[in-house]
Order: structure tokens, then C-alpha cells, then sequence
């Protein structure tokens, strides 16, 4: 019986479609889960286990208590210390939190737009002793929606320093203003911890130029919101649907494929093999990286993390097979950035479309098979034009414009 791809992507994309959030159990269940059926097809891999800056909230409370008293539901930002009991000063709307805005926040609780670095860090030097951020839009229905809950990363907060924080719904946020608040209280009682993620690897040894690899990523981990369907375990099926695919034909390159974990809390999967496995890059020909893919109604793209030569190459082959993509050269915000920062160039496929990313409506019902094998079925084509080249048909460089997008991306700057 003839294999269908298509439908093997979108079945095994539901045994996935669960919450995987990174250093969580579910996490490691989807990677054993992964292990399991790369078994399952004839192969192997092995699970590499990395650490994870993670946290645990056990209070968070907030209220305005002056000239009227009003519980506002909040949930508290990781990683940001903790109050050490309840807290009550004047509120300050800091608004971007340019530098002037932060005149006269000294001693005040500072309501913010954004926990961007730059922004964080002049909150913590302006004195404040916690802060206010917003999620989400004013019309928000709470029945039909989630309240962010958020976390600032070691590389923000290790240079900055903490102030602790609460994030309301934007609706909260209007209204408190509206109405003419002046005084708040909040507490946070937080810890800062360390759990365990975890990458999934296999490797397809070439039969004629095993030296030189092919580069699969996707990562497996979901947001704390949703089942994860189309962000990324189409991604996440999409690769394992090529393993298989070469596992059985093996190609004259070798091939590596990596289910990377912990993606949505900043790529920690991708920069810590990356990390472990510094002379790799410089063997990679091309990593291709799927990332949010098979949307029903949408569009396919291609983010090329290279030069102009690999986007031609690509924009040619997807005109030859007919394959009705948007292609631009740019960074993808995702797995394959690390890699390209090391040198490696990327091509990164996804769909956008209504699928409902990032929250809890991102389940399988809005995504195909047909289109999950859409993405896979041309990215054997760029496969087996470059397996089968005489040289490689574009040069294995990065240019400048996009390396420094990519340095940006990866160290962003502290202003």
C-alpha cells in the first residue's frame, strides 16, 4: 500500500496536539512520544537534555485602593521577584517608558506598555517598586481568552536587576485609568528555579558524502496556552514525515533532524545544541526549518536566512513544480536562527492563516493534511536538486545585512 503522507502527517499531528510547554512533564512525554515513533518507523534518536530558566508563582494579588476599592485579577511576571508581602504606593503610568517617562516613578507602582530590555531596565534604575503590564485587547472576552502569563528571561533580568510585576487584561488596565485610580496594591510571591528540557535527535548517514548534512528543525513545545496543533506540531510532523521519507531512500548527503524544545521561551532548544555541538555548523549545507504550517485557509511561506543566490535558487524550483509561495530573504524567528548565525543558511517554510497561534484555540481542526504535505513534498524538491548537484547551487554564505539582523536577533542590544 502506497504510503500517504498527508494523512499520516495530520494523524500523528493529533496524538501531538497536547499541551507540551518546555521543562514541563507533558514536554518530555511529546519527546518520548516522538523517540517512540521514529522507532516505530525503522530508525532511532536519542533525547538530549539541556536546563531551562523556569519559576513557580504561588500568589499573586492586585487592587485599587484609592479613591475607590477594586480586586483587579492579575497574574504575576516570572522571574521577577517577589514582593515579600503586600505592597501599596501611588500608581504611575509610565506609558512606552522612554526615559522621560520615568520621571517621578521613584518609590510608585509603574503601570508599562511593554517588558522590552531597554524599557525594563530603566524601570528597574527609576526606582519603582513593582510594575503593571497589559495583554491582549480591550474587547476581550475572559470566558473566550487567557490572561498572559509571563516571564522575563536571565539575559534581561541578570543585567537589569528586579522589580516585581502583576500582568492585567488590557480592558483592567483602560478602566483603572479611566476611572481615576491613584493608589495600588499588589503582591507577588514567586521562586525562581531551574527545570530540565529536552531535543530530540536522529541522524540518516549519506551514502555517498556522509561528511556533509542536511539540516532538519522543528521545534515540539507549545506555548503554556492551547494544544500546540498548528504552533509547531505541524512543524514537528512535517520533519517526520521527511525522516521517514529517507530513512527508507537514503540520500547521498547525510541528514540530521532535530525536534528542538523549549522554542517559545526564547529558541533554547536551537542555542543550546548549538552550544553543545560547536563544530557542527561548519558541516551543514542548508537547514530547512518548518514552523507553523498546514493551515486550511491560508498562504504558504518561505523566509530564506542567507543571500540572494539561495533565494533564487528557491524562488526558480517553487516556479518549476508550480509550488505558489511568498518568498523574502529575512530572518525566521525561529529554530533555524541560531544555526544561521553560526553560518548556516536557512530555508524556513510555514503557512500563515487562521489556525489560532499562541492560544487556546490553536487545535488541529483549522489544519489539513494536504497542506501539512504541501511543505513537504516541495522541500523534497530543494532536497534532491541539492543532494543530486555537482556543487552546491548557492553559495553557503550569510550576507551582511542579514548577519547583522541575526546578531541583533540573537545578542539584542541592551540600550
Amino acid at each position: 500500500m502506497a504510503w500517504n503522507s498527508a494523512e499520516y502527517q495530520m494523524r500523528f499531528l493529533e496524538k501531538l496536539a497536547f499541551n507540551r510547554f518546555g521543562g514541563t512533564k507533558d514536554e518530555e512525554n511529546a519527546a518520548n512520544l516522538i523517540l517512540s515513533e521514529l522507532k516505530a518507523l525503522g530508525g532511532e534518536g536519542h533525547i538530549e537534555e539541556f536546563t531551562i530558566p523556569g519559576y513557580t508563582l504561588s500568589k499573586a494579588t492586585f487592587a485599587v485602593t484609592e479613591p475607590f476599592y477594586r480586586e483587579i485579577t492579575v497574574n504575576g511576571v516570572g522571574r521577577t521577584g517577589s514582593t515579600d508581602g503586600p505592597i501599596e504606593a501611588e500608581l504611575f503610568y509610565a506609558e512606552a517608558g522612554e526615559e522621560a517617562n520615568f520621571k517621578g516613578a521613584e518609590g510608585k507602582i509603574v503601570l508599562i506598555n511593554s517588558t522590552g530590555p531597554s524599557v525594563y531596565a530603566r524601570l528597574v534604575s527609576s526606582g519603582a517598586l513593582g510594575f503593571i503590564v497589559y495583554s491582549g485587547a480591550y474587547q476581550d472576552d475572559p470566558e473566550k481568552t487567557d490572561l498572559d502569563r509571563r516571564f522575563l528571561r536571565p539575559s534581561v533580568t541578570d543585567k537589569a536587576g528586579t522589580v516585581p510585576g502583576v500582568c492585567m487584561r488590557t480592558a483592567d488596565a483602560i478602566a483603572m485609568l479611566k476611572d481615576g485610580a491613584r493608589k495600588v496594591r499588589m503582591e507577588v510571591t514567586g521562586t525562581n528555579e531551574e527545570h530540565v528540557s529536552r531535543n530530540v535527535v536522529a541522524f540518516i548517514e549519506g551514502t555517498e558524502h556522509p561528511e556533509k548534512e542536511f539540516l532538519f528543525t522543528a521545534h515540539y513545545d507549545s506555548t503554556i496556552y492551547g494544544l500546540g496543533a498548528w504552533d509547531n506540531a505541524s512543524g514537528s510532523v512535517n520533519i517526520l514525515d521527511l525522516y521517514r521519507t529517507y530513512l527508507e531512500t537514503p540520500p547521498a548527503h547525510s541528514m540530521r533532524f532535530i525536534w528542538c524544545g523549549s522554542e517559545e521561551q526564547g529558541l533554547l532548544g536551537s542555542k543550546a545544541y548549538v552550544a553543545a555541538h560547536p563544530e557542527e555548523p561548519d558541516n551543514i549545507l542548508v537547514n530547512l526549518n518548518f514552523d507553523m504550517t498546514g493551515t486550511i485557509v491560508g498562504s504558504h511561506r518561505i523566509l530564506i536566512t542567507a543571500n540572494e543566490e539561495l533565494k533564487y535558487f528557491v524562488k526558480f524550483a517553487a516556479k518549476e513544480v508550480g509550488y505558489i509561495t511568498k518568498i523574502a530573504e529575512d530572518i525566521h524567528h525561529s529554530d533555524s536562527s541560531p544555526f544561521a548565525h553560526k553560518g548556516v543558511p536557512a530555508v524556513g517554510f510555514m503557512r500563515d492563516g487562521q489556525a489560532g497561534g499562541h492560544s487556546r484555540f490553536d487545535i488541529p481542526w483549522p489544519l489539513c493534511g494536504e497542506q501539512l504535505a504541501a511543505a513537504t513534498d516541495f522541500a523534497k524538491v530543494l532536497i534532491s536538486r541539492i543532494d543530486h548537484a555537482q556543487e552546491l547551487p548557492f553559495s553557503r554564505t550569510i550576507s551582511p545585512a542579514i548577519a547583522e539582523k541575526l546578531e541583533n536577533y540573537i545578542n539584542p542590544p541592551q540600550k
